[in-house]
This record gives structure tokens, C-alpha cells and sequence, in this order.
């Protein structure tokens, strides 16, 4: 009986730990697992937004803001343009606070179906000047002209050209190891952090940042990319299928240097009323981003020196610039991870040069 007993033991002792390796193995390769990555996406709730918007305004806006010339764009108009009379078209060009960055807020509806409006973003929709009553309406609006228009057959007679569209320059920025050359930059160990890039294939006058992205998740960042054309009546083939660029690579550089800098910028930003000389009339949110941008700016062109060769910006913010950010960009220069310093120490003394500068205005 007592053989067998100890028998028995071995036994469960041998079961624990034969499970607890293989939970061990499964934690680490779910780890693994985790990469940090850019994703490109097409997004339909944006993209109906962003179709009204043009529709609305389309008769009077200046050429050099109206879509490139592609046969995506040529695809919109032939489907959509019988509803240009729709009360939502109506509706934006009455609206005197709805601007180009409007179909940003089509990410803080649930799905392009219901257009229901997560509540968790209410606060986002001072910055667009919209009220909530308004997004009501919007609803109501975007359900009708979405059933009517018969987007949701639009958009997967079109699914093939979305991907065609990014994946030439999804490719690219996974080969050239985009986002592991930045994460190295700042020496992070983080795993999981993911940008997302929303591709407006008819937005060709402006970029996005999108700070509130998937219920403000630190881990992951959102922005909007247009498809700028130079002369969008003669398009060209980078219209069609996106490529990375050095101006779009400098877009990716700046919105991945956010998921890095918010955290340090929120730990050492302290009293906003310290910045009112440097953002006169700003409330706390612009003075907030003003001081951010004054580091995130010359950042970007430094990530482009370095892991590009690019002198554009390191030649403009060393030898030609004649504010604060020439300051900056130097202190930024001295940062270098090989020697064991670290980034969040040069960003503390960044920040302290733009309160000096503050306080002698």
C-alpha cells in the first residue's frame, strides 16, 4: 500500500509540472505572438463619410483638393452621384462646422451598418465642434443614405482594389522593418503595440492623427492617411497602388513616435499654465499639443536621419532654424542608445528647454 501510495504521488507530481511546462510554453509563445506592427486598412464607416463629404462639396472646392483622378474615384462618382440630393449631402453643406478631418469621426461609430455611436468617445466631439444631438442626426442620416446608395455592395464590389491598393506599401514597410527600427530607437522591450494606418483613397488633401483609437488603447495608435495627389487630374500610378515614400515615411515615423513620447509627455508636461506665452489663447488641449509637437516635430526628421540618411531636416533644425526647436533638435542629436542613454532623459531635458523658453517670453 505504501509503494503504491508514493507510486500515486510521483505520479500527480509528474502531471503538475508536465502542465505547468506546457502552460509555461503557451504563455511564452503567446508572447511571442504579440508583435508590434503597422496595419493598413481601408475603413468603411471613414470611407462613407469621406464619399458624403466629397459629394457636399465637390461643386465649389478648390481643384487642387478635389480627389486624384483615379478609377477608384471615377467608381464613386458614377455610383453616387444620383444621391447628391440625399438629405445627408444636404446636411454636411449646411453645416458649417463639418471640415475636411469629418470622416474622422466615422471611427467612433460601432459599425458601418448601425452607424451607432460609442458613448466612451463623447468627449472627442468638442474638438470636431459636433454635438451629440448632431451625431443623432448623422445616424439617422448615414442609415438611410447607406441603404439607399446600397453602399455595402459598393464596397465589396471594391474589397479587391482596397487590397491591391495597400498592400504594396504593407510590404514595404514590413520589409524594410519600419516599426522594429523605431521600437530599437527608443530602446523599448514593449511587445504588442500596433499603428494603424487608415488609408482614404479620396481624401487628398490631409493627414490624421487619431489619439482616441480602439477606447484610447496606450498600445495602439490610429491615423489617417490621404491620398495626396500633386495635380489630381493627372494621377499617376502611386494613386492607384500606394508605395512608401519619404513623405509617407515620415507620416509613419511620427504617428509611431506618439505610442513612445504620450506617456513621457504626460509624466513630465506638469502645470499648462507654465506654456500660455508659447500658445497665447490656447486652451489646455492645444497648449498640450503644442508643447508636443515642438519634440515630436524634430523628431520625426531625426528618426529620418538615422535610419534613413535623410539631411533635410537634420541640416534645416541645426544650421537654419531659429526657435526653439533648433534647441531641441540638438538635445534630441545627443541621444544615443548604443552608449546606454536613455531616451526618456533626453525627452526630460527637452521638455525643460521649452519651459525656460516659455518663462523668457
Amino acid at each position: 500500500m505504501k509503494k503504491t501510495s508514493i507510486l500515486v504521488n510521483l505520479f500527480l507530481v509528474i502531471i503538475f509540472f508536465a502542465c505547468k511546462e506546457k502552460k509555461s510554453t503557451e504563455t511564452i509563445i503567446a508572447e511571442k505572438e504579440k508583435t508590434n506592427q503597422v496595419i493598413f486598412k481601408v475603413d468603411e464607416r471613414i470611407e462613407i463619410l469621406r464619399i458624403a463629404f466629397n459629394l457636399a462639396v465637390q461643386d465649389y472646392i478648390d481643384p487642387k483638393m478635389l480627389p486624384c483622378d483615379t478609377e477608384y474615384s471615377k467608381r464613386v462618382n458614377n455610383h453616387f452621384k444620383e444621391f447628391k440630393n440625399h438629405q445627408l449631402i444636404k446636411y454636411i453643406d449646411d453645416s458649417p462646422n463639418i471640415l475636411f478631418d469629418f470622416p474622422t469621426i466615422g471611427l467612433m461609430f460601432k459599425n458601418f451598418e448601425t452607424f451607432e455611436f460609442d458613448d466612451i468617445y463623447s468627449k472627442e466631439l468638442t474638438g470636431f465642434k459636433i454635438t451629440r444631438k448632431e451625431i443623432d442626426s448623422l445616424q439617422t442620416l448615414l442609415i438611410d443614405f447607406s441603404k439607399k446608395s446600397n453602399f455595402k455592395m459598393f464596397v465589396e464590389n471594391n474589397k479587391n482594389y482596397y487590397r491591391n491598393a495597400i498592400k504594396t506599401i504593407e510590404k514595404q514597410v514590413n520589409e524594410e522593418k519600419l516599426f522594429d527600427n523605431i521600437v530599437n530607437f527608443f530602446q523599448s522591450k514593449e511587445q504588442g503595440l500596433e499603428l494603424i494606418v487608415f488609408v482614404e483613397l479620396t481624401n487628398s488633401a490631409n493627414n490624421k492623427a487619431v489619439s482616441f483609437y480602439d477606447k484610447y488603447n496606450p498600445k495602439k495608435r490610429a491615423t489617417i492617411l490621404g491620398n495626396i495627389c500633386e495635380t489630381p487630374d493627372k494621377s499617376t500610378s502611386t494613386n492607384e497602388i500606394l508605395e512608401l515614400d519619404d513623405n509617407r515615411r515620415g507620416i509613419l515615423y511620427h504617428e509611431t513616435a506618439h505610442l513612445f513620447t504620450d506617456k513621457l509627455l504626460n509624466i513630465y508636461i506638469g502645470d499648462l499654465s507654465q506654456y500660455k506665452s508659447i500658445c497665447e489663447d490656447c486652451n489646455d488641449v492645444k497648449i498640450k499639443d503644442k508643447v508636443d509637437h515642438l519634440i515630436i516635430n524634430p523628431l520625426q526628421w531625426l528618426l529620418q536621419h538615422r535610419l534613413n540618411s535623410k539631411d533635410d531636416g537634420h541640416n534645416f533644425f541645426l544650421n537654419e532654424c531659429k526657435d526653439i526647436r533648433k534647441d531641441i533638435y540638438a538635445k534630441l542629436n545627443e541621444y544615443q542608445p548604443e552608449k546606454g542613454m536613455s531616451f526618456e532623459q533626453i525627452y526630460s531635458e527637452c521638455i525643460n528647454l521649452i519651459k525656460q523658453s516659455a518663462s523668457e517670453y
